[in-house]
């Protein structure tokens, strides 16, 4: 009989952990998933206020969607393992971006960083443009960041410099004009630079022309500010 009575209890305390456990593994695999995507869904559900940006540029590892957090400049790459699409202005690789909540007068800010050009001759850049979605997920809104700038400097990568005005900002793709690839971006003149270095050596540089291919991917560093701005996008960036 005793026997019995503690095989009844053992079965009992085994039978009612279970729940206990699978919802715990449920709230942890859940969590993980969401962690890896879009937005910091825990912390929304807590009521939590999202972390504060860090200082200097983050680099995206995951090839997922991108939770960008307002003022933190963002660094990541559109390649061939990014998803493609068929999209309203052509196919393209895109990455998706979503803020923690809409941004009512958002700035986006993107630096385009020069890439060596597959054949080994040569840089290309890839021409940014912003698919802007609603809340179910279609495109709402295209945005263009035409007037792009050159920031060429030494010992520093080459540059595009850009932005873009958007209104009520919450999630995005990034992604290209199919028609661009194959384009170029082309610069006027430069004036020939003559300053001293930090340590004391002065250099000089001619005149040039440059011409930046468009390509199919490239590599990006995103900003999106939630504070109001003079800068009136489509002016030439102050270096």
């Amino acid at each position: 009989m005793q026997l019995f009575r503690n095989a009844a209890v053992a079965s009992f305390r085994m039978t009612a952990r279970i729940p206990t456990t699978l919802i715990a593994c449920g709230i942890a695999a859940f969590a993980a998933t969401a962690g890896a995507g879009p937005i910091d869904w825990m912390n929304r559900k807590l009521g939590r206020d999202p972390e504060a940006p860090k200082t200097g540029v983050v680099k995206a590892i995951e090839p997922g969607p991108i939770a960008l957090l307002p003022d933190q400049p963002m660094r990541f790459p559109i390649d061939d393992t990014s998803p493609e699409a068929e999209l309203p202005r052509g196919r393209s690789y895109f990455r998706r971006v979503e803020l923690p909540k809409a941004v009512a007068e958002a700035t986006v800010s993107v630096r385009v960083v020069a890439q060596d050009a597959p054949a080994g001759r040569g840089r290309t850049v890839f021409k940014p443009l912003f698919y802007v979605l609603d809340d179910e997920g279609n495109v709402r809104e295209t945005v263009s960041v035409d007037a792009l700038a050159l920031d060429i400097r030494p010992f520093q990568p080459t540059e595009l410099q850009g932005c873009a005005k958007v209104k009520n900002l919450q999630r995005f793709l990034v992604a290209t004009t199919e028609k661009d690839i194959g384009a170029a971006f082309e610069s006027g003149a430069r004036d020939s630079v003559k300053a001293p270095t930090k340590g004391g050596f002065y250099y000089s540089t001619d005149a040039v022309k440059v011409k930046l291919p468009y390509a199919a991917t490239g590599e990006l560093v995103l900003t999106v500010s939630a504070k109001p701005t003079e800068r009136t996008c489509g002016e030439k960036p102050k270096a």
